[in-house]
């Protein structure tokens, strides 16, 4: 409050109801946003996002209230981080990614914000003209919703106008969006397979982790269409087994693939997808071969190559999230991944593109740590234990009261019930294959492992063998120098042609401007010249220019199937009136074009080369008539 204090003109906080509430306001508000923005959260437009973009936008609003002008709320976050250091370092640990974080949403909202005012004083005119003098409840909250115009700073405003603001037709459309954002998470939490036969299904489901073979998995239930049978013969089916070695999707992993067999070894089933049932059981939705029957034994059998690709994916990504935060800093949190057999993606926090060395030490760390053949431990513990062991945790996610620690030496501690390698040598390799943005404050980064990186480079040596040939280098060594050389002798012959083409062209003006002809008071050259395109026909225009060859010149010309005409006059032709833009626009539509210009200059380009004679003749006839 205090440094809040110094950033006015003459404000105190004590002195003034209104003011009082301002200073508070800020100062809860940026101690919010600051421990959030810690804790991996960054503003958007939706979820706990837009919380803190409402924060940060009420916060300047309130600092505008008190005649502070532009960003300032960042300035703030170290004195956040002073105060409530000894409890919560991390502000100050992070301050610099806070401070531009909070600064960057602080100048959006600026260019917001000056919007709105300008749809508030539209308002204010607007009702100053109705018969009730009143601002509209759904405009109110417009104002509120789309520019973060909290309601009694609209009020405020239409009361200093003499004005009233419809206060029931603001909480309707209020209680509106509440009841949609309801509805919303209704359907999100309908979602996932919560429907009413799953959440009445109680048997448990053990999941077998370490094994990818079953010999003794009780069919326990059977759904099909929504409905508990106890046999089913159809081409799909969703099956719950007392035990089984099948992944269900969760934490960005994908789900385990693979077979069912009966005990003859009868191929019954195959495994198309795994999911969470409401009460946690693992359902296996499957494409049925022969029937099944619940209380009967089945072999279940994983894609052992799936799932490998799986561990290795999965562990490289715990492996490239702890050297993200050790090579770009603590800030660094994760903000969402894929695993997936072939391929992992890694989406993060982050305000600025990765550079390319902070990519190769980041690629450089992950296989450090591969070839240092770490042995990949896993403990079960409780959550809080888990925080004492160093584990990261995600921000958004909800865990029980046991979780299950995966870490890999000094390096890496992170709460995670997916599948691992059991040590990280078993990762083989690890390749970056792009780096993106997804979002404001929002990175993006996929990466390959094991046999796929293989795959890649030796891809891309394969490549690199092709250029080598191409340029004819020596070795791949030369390769870049040979390039270096080719770029250089092209950049000559291009000067050599551009020289040859210029001569050219002055040899074609010469032809084509012994030929003038009268039309009316003016003398005008027009022709259909046997150039290149417009650039021919601009470089033909300016010598025309600079050798007062004629009132007029119309110039046009056939390049690959395409018209281009270019029309320029002298000051005599304008001292008649005449406009070059006014002239083009009467030929272009006759060669299929279009085109605009200057009094003194303009061009056009068509679809129509067979048309340029007969717009040559109509500009000549309209030149005439002056």
């Amino acid at each position: 409050i205090h440094a809040t204090e110094e950033m006015t003109d003459d404000k105190k906080y004590g002195v003034n109801k209104d003011d009082t509430t301002a200073f508070k306001i800020i100062a809860e508000h940026v101690r919010a946003v600051s421990f959030a923005i810690a804790d991996g959260a960054l503003p958007s437009n939706s979820g706990r996002g837009y919380v803190l973009r409402r924060l940060i936008r009420r916060a300047d609003l309130n600092g505008q209230r008190l005649g502070i002008k532009g960003a300032f709320l960042y300035k703030l976050v170290p004195v956040v981080g002073k105060i409530m250091e000894s409890h919560y370092p991390e502000v100050m640990d992070q301050r610099g990614f806070i401070e531009n974080v909070i600064q960057n949403e602080e100048e959006r909202f600026q260019s917001t914000l000056d919007t709105g005012l300008t749809l508030l004083d539209d308002l204010i005119d607007k009702a100053k003209n109705s018969k009730d003098k009143t601002i509209s409840g759904k405009d109110a909250f417009k104002m509120f919703d789309t520019y973060g115009f909290p309601y009694e700073l609209t009020f405020e405003s239409a009361q200093d106008a003499g004005l009233k603001v419809d206060k029931k037709g603001f909480d309707a459309e209020m209680a509106a969006q509440k009841e949609r954002a309801r509805k919303a998470r209704g359907d999100l939490q309908s979602m996932g397979r919560q429907d009413v036969t799953l959440m009445n299904i109680k048997d448990k489901s053990v999941f077998e982790r370490d094994t990818y073979e079953e010999p003794h998995a009780k069919l326990v239930d059977i759904v099909v269409d929504d409905k508990l049978v106890d046999k089913a013969d159809g081409e799909h089916a969703t099956l719950v087994f007392d035990k089984t070695p099948f992944y269900a999707e969760r934490g960005g992993q994908v789900a385990d693939h693979g077979d069912i067999y009966n005990q003859d070894g009868e191929l019954v089933a195959k495994v198309t997808d795994v999911q969470h049932a409401p009460n946690d059981q693992n359902l296996h939705f499957v494409d049925l071969i022969l029937p099944v029957e619940k209380g009967q034994e089945y072999v279940l059998k994983l894609d052992k190559e799936r799932r490998e690709g799986l561990r290795h994916s999965h562990s490289a990504t715990h492996l490239l999230h702890a050297a993200l935060r050790q090579v770009l800093g603590e800030h660094t949190h994760q903000a969402g991944s894929l695993v997936d057999p072939d391929y992992l993606r890694f989406d993060f926090t982050a305000m600025e593109p990765m550079t390319k060395r902070e990519l190769k030490t980041v690629e450089e760390l992950v296989n450090q740590k591969i070839w240092e053949a770490i042995q990949v431990k896993t403990t079960i513990t409780t959550p809080e234990e888990g925080e004492k062991m160093g584990a990261l945790a995600l921000f958004d996610s909800k865990y029980g009261d046991k979780v299950r620690v995966v870490q890999m030496g000094d390096f890496s501690s992170e709460f995670c019930g997916g599948t691992h390698v059991d040590n990280t040598n078993q990762i083989g390799i690890f390749k970056i294959t792009s780096e993106s943005a997804v979002g404001a404050g929002m990175r993006r980064i996929e990466a390959v492992t094991s046999k796929k990186a293989y795959e890649y480079l030796a891809n891309r040596s394969d490549l690199l063998d092709d250029i080598q040939e191409e340029v004819k280098a020596t070795k791949p060594d030369n390769i870049v120098d040979k390039i270096d050389s080719l770029e250089s002798d092209l950049h000559d012959a291009q000067k050599q042609v551009e020289t040859l083409n210029k001569k050219i062209n002055a040899a074609k003006a010469g032809q084509i401007f012994n030929d003038v002809k009268q039309a009316g008071d003016l003398t005008v050259i027009a022709a259909t010249a046997d150039v290149n395109g417009m650039n021919d026909l601009r470089e033909l225009a300016d010598n025309w220019k600079s050798g007062n060859k004629s009132d007029v010149l119309v110039l046009a010309a056939e390049n690959a199937g395409k018209a281009n005409m270019i029309i320029a006059l002298d000051q005599k032709a304008l001292d008649k009136g005449l406009k070059a833009g006014n002239l083009i626009k009467i030929a272009a539509p006759i060669f299929g074009g279009g085109g605009g210009g200057r009094p003194n200059m303009a061009q056009a380009g068509g679809k129509n080369p067979a048309g340029l004679n007969d717009a040559i003749k109509a500009v000549i006839d309209e030149i005439s008539k002056n």
